[in-house]
């Protein structure tokens, strides 16, 4: 295996900050933030809700709402993103970058089958056929271990479980074949054997692609279990970052120590203050 040394640097964050404007005032939720990320990596951004874990990607996709302001930059192999049209954005999202969205009924449109949903992907970013897109939509609902699978295309989210309705989502994600994906909290309100098989479903894929992978998570036993890295986020500020073995076995910080303890995982030396 190649080191990360002489893997390509992929996502390159600097600086970054991201406000909102409320009507009680103004929110920094993601303050000077200095982040990489290099191609096959595997990196968990870890903390308690409200930590600016979710808006710090999506500053990253464009995808914050018209009342925030993101600052710094946001390079993806080399190109600046940050603040960019969304027609330069397009170039980017779900074609090189995708995303896993935490609440798959809210991300799936309850109108539109899974079919319909899978093959507009394909059909808008890689200007497929029909009948193209239809086999390559139900090769990828196979490929997640959607069971009868062409059966299921023709599916409203509302008739499948929470189990299948994340592995769609993984499914749409992956169809345009990304360099990087972010999973937001892709196991939510998922039993524990259904949340064991969708991470060892994204490790296999990851394995396999070499695909680089940000997984945003409040468990840290679980992203323990698929990361090469964390970085710990608390009030928008990275707190600590390091391999699996140093945040696990040796926090440096308090607060990783809460969140270990919280997690029910016991180191076996005290962290520093």
């Amino acid at each position: 295996m190649t080191t990360q040394m002489t893997k390509q640097l992929l996502l390159d964050i600097q600086r970054l900050n991201v406000s909102f404007n409320t009507p009680e005032g103004r929110v920094e939720a993601v303050r000077g933030v200095d982040l990489s990320l290099h191609a096959g990596e595997t990196l968990a951004i870890v903390g308690e809700s409200g930590a600016g874990k979710s808006q710090l990607f999506h500053a990253v996709m464009g995808l914050l709402p018209r009342n925030a302001r993101a600052t710094g930059s946001v390079q993806f192999a080399g190109v600046e993103l940050l603040n960019q049209p969304a027609s330069t954005l397009n170039h980017y999202r779900g074609k090189r970058m995708a995303m896993i969205f935490q609440d798959p009924m809210t991300a799936l449109n309850p109108l539109l089958t899974i079919g319909r949903q899978l093959t507009e992907v394909l059909e808008v970013h890689q200007g497929m056929k029909a009948q193209t897109a239809r086999q390559t939509a139900i090769a990828m609902l196979e490929q997640v271990q959607i069971p009868d699978a062409s059966r299921r295309f023709a599916s409203y989210p509302h008739e499948l479980s929470g189990g299948m309705r994340q592995r769609v989502m993984i499914a749409m994600a992956l169809l345009c074949e990304p360099q990087l994906l972010i999973a937001d909290e892709p196991t939510t309100a998922l039993d524990v054997t259904v949340q064991s098989s969708i991470m060892a479903l994204l490790r296999e894929i990851c394995a396999s692609r070499g695909m680089a992978l940000v997984l945003i998570t409040h468990d840290l036993p679980l992203a323990g279990g698929l990361c090469d890295r964390v970085v710990v986020m608390r009030h928008g500020q990275m707190v600590e970052q390091g391999g699996v073995e140093d945040i696990f076995y040796r926090p440096l910080r308090s607060y990783t120590q809460h969140l270990l303890s919280a997690s029910g995982f016991a180191y076996p030396c005290a962290p520093q203050q």
